[in-house]
């Protein structure tokens, strides 16, 4: 199997390998020792070798034999025109390279084969993205108007979404709004960073309780960066609980404490207001207990 990436930054050879698709650490080695790595064509066998801009990087695997894990998803509501999920930790939302286990895309495809070619087709229905380890609501299309609808909506922010959590410490102001912009991390390019010149970036908090050592947050997202609520509070001194990429190397939690907890929008094709909650799943409900 071989996998083509457009670069878009610069960077080593086995991190944008690492953050570009899910290939584990070992596997992007083999690879690269075995001369399968090749840049504009060209073999490149040292994993410290930088990646320019603009070139089209390539990796041949061996093919999985075995069959990937099926995950069951949690339907939250269901039309003509678009579901929406309550998605479980360690899922990725769409195909992205090698992974033992099918992503949120590939396992709705099976529930739900008419989706195949709704949207873009290596990540079919797929209209916003939650991290891996991020859980709860998202909206998935079921038809090419409810995909159209959606990705205008929500790049117009018209859908209003809702998250919950936990960060260390606890912020000066019981809400505010973090307006700061967010770039690429020129130092490591898995990261995002707050940067002058970055994109316009605006998250809403507010304080729903406070712990010795932490609290707890409803956020809303007023713009859609990759990975902007870790990237905002660890900005402004409290970072996310779990968040081992953003200012938390050492946590007895294994993922980012976070959840989207709520959604609200009108629907796109008959104009009802539509609202849905998620509760905090068992792992973060149970580190709550423990605090």
């Amino acid at each position: 199997m071989k996998i083509r990436i457009e670069v878009k930054f610069q960077g080593r050879l086995d991190k944008i390998l690492s953050s570009e698709t899910d290939l584990s650490r070992t596997k992007i080695s083999k690879s690269i020792d075995q001369n399968k790595c090749f840049v504009d064509g060209k073999i490149v066998n040292k994993k410290s070798t930088i990646i320019m801009p603009n070139t089209i990087l390539e990796i041949e695997v061996e093919e999985q034999v075995e069959k990937k894990e099926l995950t069951k998803i949690d339907y939250v509501y269901i039309d003509d025109d678009f579901f929406v999920v309550d998605k479980p930790k360690n899922l990725i939302t769409h195909k992205s390279g090698e992974s033992s286990k099918l992503s949120l895309s590939e396992n709705i495809l099976k529930d739900y084969p008419e989706i195949n070619n709704i949207g873009e087709k290596e990540r079919p229905g797929i209209v916003h993205r939650l991290d891996k380890d991020t859980t709860g609501l998202m909206i998935i299309a079921r038809s090419n108007i409810g995909y159209e609808k959606f990705k205008k909506m929500i790049k117009n922010r018209e859908v209003s979404r809702n998250y919950t959590s936990l960060v260390f410490g606890k912020p000066t102001l019981k809400e505010a709004i973090i307006d700061a912009p967010i770039s690429r991390d020129p130092q490591n390019p898995i990261k995002r960073k707050v940067l002058a010149g970055g994109k316009e970036s605006k998250t809403y908090y507010k304080i729903i309780n406070s712990f010795s050592k932490f609290s707890l947050l409803d956020v809303k997202l007023y713009s859609g960066r990759t990975h902007q609520i870790r990237v905002h509070l660890e900005h402004i001194g409290h970072p996310v609980v779990g968040d081992r990429l953003y200012g938390n190397k050492k946590s007895e939690l294994g993922r980012p404490f976070l959840h989207s907890s709520k959604l609200e929008f009108i629907h796109p094709i008959r104009g009802e207001k539509l609202s849905f909650i998620s509760d905090l799943p068992k792992d973060l409900k149970d580190y709550m207990k423990e605090i």
